[in-house]
């Protein structure tokens, strides 16, 4: 969330790792078709459909009267379906016929599914299961889910228009003899569509081989989400009698009910005990699914009898799994995966499908190297005397680590991020690919690399089992990390693509997984094997939800962490607890609850500072602090907390994330609360920390530059604030590409500390090339960011027209609101143009969007009169735009803040250059040199505001022919204007002509 209303206050959390995106900017931002069944077939199968046969006068589902009447008309040209050329019909399943058709507008073959029409006894029912199996896939956007393109009617029947898939079911692809690895391999790609489809609150509810396709290029495609429903929230199949009446078209058809209470769905074969029972079908229902099926393929058998339907559902429900075959080639660990997969109780099966997943293809090489290494230690000293006489002994090599990161990252991998990208952004995949793949090969190969030097450590007996085993359990969570940022792919859309090159550039870093002094400080681990396992297993869990803080995918990793809270068994070890609150409080920060976020972030606290979790106790102790500054608005709790914040991050200095992002929170803290100094000092250190350790060109270490940069412009300081927030912009290019959103921000702010600094041509050239190129990105806020700031510099140019239509243009980008800063500024432009009408409008939009319940003498009040004064002054209403102003600065009166002082100091400029145009001499002068005396207790020495005012004072000196005087004080001014503006300021030019006119 961006903030701007042109003061100095929150500024904005560090980055990937803190609680808040809040910062206050400066004044110009404101802020495949598919049927349901097929039979195996030996040959290539199109969308898997059952070759169909001709039609047939009895018997036949197509039915000749649908076909003659409905697609095959006597005429000459195409039979269309909707605007779909239909090529031919190729096949049919229970509820749908499936036709090749030909797509004329994107050049391209796509299938096409239609309700069978006389076999449905409730037509209505059926359409609205094919449009729910439509609307579930549409919303998904995965490597191994087929594509929805297009859902239609037309005469009467509902049609689907899909991928075009050329290959075979797996059903019929396991009727060939395969490897086990093979077979594994191909449904673990399934199982990564459905895993995609939870993360996107689906349920497939109907997962089984012959819903599934591998193309001819081995890419696996699920289909059929005719039986998904959405999983949110506690929905049952309930009563169609018990739907509330009213329009049918209010309610989404995902969300609809769609059978009676008790009615089973599906296929038994691979129906969970829940379906069996007629209850709720969740994500744990496809879990169980898949496993049936996996396990199916792999044995060549179902995992139940097949005796009778009762047999077989007596043995679901109780959840008796026949063991494997013996003589099986297939690893006991893959079973006992499927095993608690089907397990009859869905609690007790995997929190996730990614987790099973994680199971199935975890690579036992971690438990071998733990072998090997405790055996190479052994015989090193079993035959250290025979190494004397016989030479050395050669330690046992370890295998290289990359199979560990197989599926995670891989050529495979790799290419469905590309393809993912290409197909949802393709003007700007190169640009996101640069910024992404190599980064995410760095990282891989640099894990790859820690984890074979961990091993090789052991092994050659520099570091102990205890050593070897925290190391791999962080780099375990690492690859956690790293494989929810890929995932997180499949679940994003264009708009948020831009999050995820952040989110990769803020992969939690490597080093600190061969930081041996570090992990040595870690707690010890449970006593119990078990609840270590558990506990390391949920580690990773809270890896992959921190990743989905800088995802826009919040409410994904909340429900990860709550099903870390929810293991009771894992979470007497409270440092776990404590880590689990610290990520819930983390992304209910991040999702805009703050007061749910204390509430975690209380226990996260107390929780790691009553078991000595040292890290946990520092991290949350300066999120808390800063979510007490900004987003609560209670500075005076925060900063009373500040002895305690540092004395838990002091324990902590050593860790370059955490202690920077303290030094970040605290200078938030202090600039929240008017301490600019020591905010100034805490920013500016934060930064240099993390750029003496090269952490600076990531997320967290922009964040906090950029935060430097906003205290020093909020605090009008813009010269230091120029060639920092020049240095933002380079890095954030060099890190996320020329065209980030956030681009917009850092450029309008720049340029908004330019125009401050006399510079408005510099600062129009920007924007206009910044208008230029975002002209048309899909993100709507960056275009409106971009078009406020273009308006801003033209205004600062004298181009009111130009002005108000860009501030009007910025109005139209979205249907959001403009904050009342930028309604004052069209006001301000409105006036300047002549035009009355906007200019009113203007001003009330901008009154209605100041708070009700704040202060009429408040800040944002204060601004808006001052602009006010300006536009009826701008229209030559001068008496008139004495009392707004005079109203402003009556509350200001005798306060030392330095905010008060300078806007009182604004407030009488602009009542002293009045006065003077109304002819009153000596009470401008009175109002120019109060101006003055504010401004010289609050600026810096060379600001234009300082300048403006002695210009106001020469000026005047001279209008009552007290020459002397008025070098004097039109030489300062000039001064000021030469040591920062361009030559053509237009104040500069009205000093310099005052100086050479004949007295």
């Amino acid at each position: 969330m961006r903030k701007s209303d042109g003061r100095p206050g929150a500024l904005e959390a560090d980055g990937g790792s803190s609680i808040l995106d809040a910062t206050v900017g400066a004044d110009p931002v404101g802020s495949s078709g598919v049927t349901p069944e097929a039979g195996r077939a030996g040959a290539a199968e199109e969308n898997r459909v059952t070759p169909a046969a001709p039609p047939a006068d009895a018997g036949d589902p197509l039915g000749k009267q649908l076909v003659k009447r409905a697609l095959f008309p006597r005429r000459a040209q195409p039979v269309q379906l909707g605007r779909f050329t239909v090529l031919k019909l190729l096949g049919q399943g229970g509820m749908g016929v499936v036709y090749a058709c030909y797509d004329d507008q994107l050049d391209r073959k796509v299938a096409v599914k239609v309700l069978h029409g006389e076999v449905v006894r409730e037509k209505e029912t059926a359409q609205k299961r094919l449009l729910r199996e439509a609307q579930a896939m549409a919303r998904l956007s995965h490597p191994n889910i087929v594509a929805v393109h297009e859902v239609g009617q037309t005469d009467g029947m509902v049609y689907v228009a899909m991928e075009f898939v050329r290959g075979l079911s797996l059903d019929a692809w396991v009727h060939e003899p395969r490897p086990w690895k093979e077979i594994l391999s191909v449904f673990l790609q399934a199982g990564r569509g459905l895993a995609a489809a939870h993360k996107a609150g689906l349920v497939h509810r109907d997962f089984k081989p012959q819903n599934a396709m591998i193309d001819d290029e081995g890419q696996v495609k699920v289909l059929d989400f005719g039986l998904a429903r959405l999983s949110d929230g506690d929905l049952r199949e309930e009563d169609l009698a018990g739907v509330p009446a009213g329009p049918e078209d209010a309610v989404p058809l995902l969300m609809r009910p769609l059978t009676r209470m008790g009615v089973i769905l599906g296929t038994p074969a691979y129906m969970s005990p829940e379906q069996h029972l007629g209850a709720l079908a969740t994500a744990e229902s496809d879990q169980f699914s898949f496993c049936v099926s996996l396990y199916q393929s792999l044995y060549g058998r179902l995992p139940f009898s097949t005796e009778s339907f009762a047999a077989m559902r007596d043995d679901v429900v109780h959840g008796r799994v026949a063991p494997a075959p013996s003589g099986s080639p297939v690893p006991s660990r893959v079973f006992k995966a499927l095993r608690r997969g089907m397990m009859a109780a869905p609690g007790d099966r995997f929190a996730a499908m990614t987790d099973l997943l994680a199971a199935l293809e975890r690579d036992p090489g971690v438990a071998y190297r733990r072998v090997a290494a405790l055996a190479a230690t052994a015989v090193v000293a079993g035959v250290a005397g025979i190494a004397a006489t016989r030479g050395s002994v050669a330690a046992p090599q370890c295998p290289d680590a990359r199979p560990e990161l197989a599926g995670v990252w891989d050529d495979g991998r790799a290419a469905e991020v590309r393809a993912f990208v290409q197909a949802k952004a393709p003007a700007r995949a190169g640009e996101l690919l640069a910024a992404i793949e190599p980064v995410l090969a760095r990282y891989a190969a640099a894990w790859v690399q820690l984890r074979n030097d961990a091993c090789h450590a052991h092994v050659e007996g520099r570091q102990s089992t205890h050593v070897f085993d925290l190391r791999t359990s962080c780099l375990d969570q690492r690859r956690a990390a790293l494989a929810a940022t890929i995932d997180a792919f499949a679940l994003a859309d264009a708009a948020n693509l831009d999050d995820l090159v952040q989110a990769v550039g803020g992969l939690p870093p490597l080093a600190d997984c061969a930081d041996v002094e570090t992990l040595m400080a870690s707690l010890p681990p449970h006593k119990d094997s078990l609840v270590r396992a558990r506990v390391q297993m949920h580690r990773e869990t809270l890896a992959q939800a921190e990743v989905h803080v800088h995802t826009a995918q919040t409410r994904l990793g909340l429900q990860l962490v709550e099903s870390v809270l929810a293991d009771e068994k894992a979470t007497i070890y409270e440092p776990l607890l404590a880590e689990a609150y610290l990520r819930k409080g983390t992304l209910q920060a991040r999702d805009g609850a703050p007061a749910a976020a204390l509430r975690s972030f209380d226990e996260a606290l107390w929780t790691a500072i009553g078991v000595g979790h040292a890290t946990i106790a520092a991290l949350t102790s300066s999120r808390r602090g800063l979510l007490l500054a900004y987003p609560l608005h209670r500075p005076e709790q925060a900063r009373a907390e500040l002895p305690l914040i540092t004395a838990l991050n002091r324990a902590v200095a050593g860790d370059v994330e955490i202690y920077g992002e303290f030094l970040n929170a605290v200078g938030v803290i202090h600039a929240t609360g008017g301490e600019w100094a020591r905010a100034h000092e805490k920013l500016r250190e934060a930064v240099d920390l993390r750029e003496r350790h090269g952490r600076l060109e990531t997320p967290q270490g922009i964040s906090t530059l950029y935060n430097l940069g906003n205290h020093l412009a909020n605090t009008w300081h813009y010269e230091e604030a120029v060639p920092i927030f020049r240095r933002v912009i380079e890095l954030s290019e060099k890190l996320s590409g020329p065209n980030h959103p956030e681009r917009a921000m850092y450029e309008v702010l720049l340029a908004h500390a330019l125009m401050n600094l006399g510079r408005p041509r510099e600062a129009l050239a920007r924007m206009q090339e910044l208008q230029t190129r975002v002209d048309r990105s899909e993100n709507k806020l960056a275009r409106r960011t971009a078009l406020i700031g273009l308006a801003r510099a033209e205004l600062a140019v004298n181009d009111s027209g130009a002005a108000l239509r860009h501030f009007l243009a910025a109005q139209a980008t979205s249907a959001e609101s403009l904050t009342n800063v930028t309604w004052s500024w069209i006001m301000h432009a409105a006036a300047a143009a002549g035009d009355v009408p906007t200019m009113e409008k203007a001003r009330d939009q901008a009154l209605a969007g100041i708070d009700a319940d704040t202060d009429v003498h408040g800040t944002a009040y204060q601004d808006l009169l001052l602009r006010y004064g300006r536009a009826l002054a701008a229209l030559g209403r001068l008496r008139e735009a004495m009392e707004p102003l005079e109203r402003a600065r009556s509350p200001l009166v005798g306060s030392e803040s330095p905010m008060d002082v300078r806007q009182r100091g604004l407030l009488s400029l602009e009542l002293g250059r009045l006065r003077g145009r109304l002819g009153e001499h000596e009470a401008a002068e009175s109002e120019l040199r109060a101006a003055l005396a504010d401004f010289e207790a609050v600026l810096p020495p060379r600001n234009l505001e300082l300048a403006d005012a002695i210009l106001a004072l020469g000026e005047l000196a001279r209008s009552q022919q007290r020459f002397d005087e008025a070098v004097q004080w039109l030489t300062r001014a000039e001064s000021i204007y030469v040591a920062t503006a361009e030559p053509d300021y237009a104040p500069l030019l009205r000093a310099r002509a005052a100086l050479v006119q004949p007295h």
